[in-house]
């Protein structure tokens, strides 16, 4: 594991992505991104003071490539963990499949893409950075709850130390497990769902659990239907 750190970087899984010689875990560090995405193409926004931050995990030929399907929610799961270490008196929840929220604004947003044999595991974690202008009707930082300051790259650290375990307890045979804890902290449950399909269609339902599959369950006109990742675009009514 190699760490490379950068003042101001446009986008720290395109700095893995085009490295020459990649290694497991290698990761990249920026305080700020000038081109930081999330799932969609949406950007970002990347103010100094946040967690900025993507490393690399080969691919294990011996397992299904379809496991590896459920790697943001795993990542989803080891930040859960990291921030209730942190601040174990908020209430934390995960917002399939990507992001974390608190006080029902965006905290932090996951985004993981495949890159011939690695996975860049993309995150961002807002901590110590004043969310500014519109931003501040979705978005919320650890400090704007806390008013306290976080050592960014502690947390980090953390947060990888703790994927590497949690990865291992997936792979053991313990998804289960895993998934309890996101359903436990389904931030999409109970609420009232807009979903937009691929060809542009729109249904509402409710939201339910998240299904053993990964996808997330939906009652739609009282029929429970099942959604993929990257299938449908999730906007909540209320």
């Amino acid at each position: 594991m190699r760490i490379f750190k950068f003042k101001e970087i446009d986008s720290t899984s395109k700095f893995l992505k085009e490295m020459k010689e990649k290694e497991d875990y290698n990761t990249a560090i920026a305080e700020t991104q000038t081109l930081g995405r999330g799932r969609r193409g949406n950007k970002w926004s990347s103010e100094k003071g946040g967690a900025y931050f993507s490393f690399l995990l080969k691919e294990d030929k011996n397992i299904a490539l379809e496991e590896y399907m459920k790697l943001p929610l795993v990542v989803g799961y080891s930040l859960l963990k990291t921030f209730e270490s942190i601040e174990p008196e908020l209430n934390f929840m995960f917002k399939w499949t990507n992001d974390i929220y608190i006080f029902d604004k965006k905290i932090s947003g996951i985004l993981v893409e495949k890159t011939g044999d690695y996975f860049i595991i993309g995150i961002g974690i807002n901590l110590n950075n004043e969310i500014k202008g519109e931003a501040e009707n979705t978005a919320v930082s650890m400090s704007n709850i806390t008013s306290k300051e976080y050592k960014i790259e502690e947390i980090i650290i953390s947060v990888i130390e703790n994927f590497k375990k949690d990865l291992a307890f997936y792979f053991n045979g313990n998804w289960d497990k895993i998934l309890f804890k996101l359903n436990q902290k389904n931030y999409l449950s109970g609420k009232d769902l807009c979903i937009e399909h691929g060809s542009g269609k729109k249904e509402t339902g409710k939201g339910l659990n998240i299904h053993r599959s990964g996808q997330l369950e939906v009652e739609i006109s009282g029929v429970k239907k099942l959604f993929n990742v990257g299938e449908i675009h999730i906007t909540k009514n209320n």
